[in-house]
């Protein structure tokens, strides 16, 4: 499914315009989009949603969602969501490689969320990670937690996957306890979520 449109290029960096303001992918999610025979993945870091006009700013309308559908149906013509992606590598005859496409990614790709298997042969090293960390102007502490809860997902809730990771990110981050310390809980918290008791 068809989740945004590629309408910003910046290296690494994409901006997308989400297909539905309501339903727009949140940080941590891994997408996925065309270029030739290459499927590059990349890392949802934000998201946005505001007025299609310049300098415009939505108000409050202090309606219920069913009162706003009702009475401003044309809302979806006058808002817009958007979100950024990081990209961290490409898929090509069934192998995942870590690095930006030796092609230049184009403006107006359709993207969509990643499959399971495409998340599971993404996020197999910690390259992935690196890619995240990297990147300027992105919030690690609320990023990196779901991309590592839905890596785990992806592997059916495979701890030993994430003490893997964790020693990795530790090193990424270069023992930094307070980057660290406040990523490991978010993601202890998700994990907690889902844990059959």
């Amino acid at each position: 499914m068809i989740v945004g449109e590629i309408i910003d290029i910046s290296f690494t960096q994409l901006t997308c315009e989400a297909r539905d303001w309501n339903n727009i992918p949140t940080p941590g999610r891994f997408i996925k989009f065309e270029l030739d025979d290459y499927k590059v993945i990349g890392c949802v870091t934000r998201y946005d949603v505001g007025s299609i006009s310049e300098g415009g700013y939505p108000r409050a309308l202090w309606k219920s969602p069913e009162e706003i559908k009702k009475y401003y149906p044309q809302i979806d013509q006058i808002l817009k969501g958007y979100f950024k992606c990081v990209v961290v590598g490409y898929i090509v005859d069934g192998k995942f490689v870590g690095c930006l496409p030796d092609k230049s990614i184009r403006l107006h790709s359709l993207v969509e969320l990643a499959t399971q298997k495409e998340i599971l042969l993404a996020t197999q090293n910690s390259l992935f990670l690196n890619s995240v960390l990297k990147t300027k102007d992105i919030d690690i502490i609320e990023v990196v937690p779901w991309m590592l809860f839905f890596a785990y997902l992806a592997r059916g809730k495979d701890y030993y996957y994430i003490e893997q990771m964790g020693k990795s990110l530790n090193a990424y981050l270069k023992y930094d306890l307070n980057l660290l310390e406040p990523i490991i809980e978010r993601l202890d918290n998700l994990i907690m979520t889902v844990q059959e008791g």
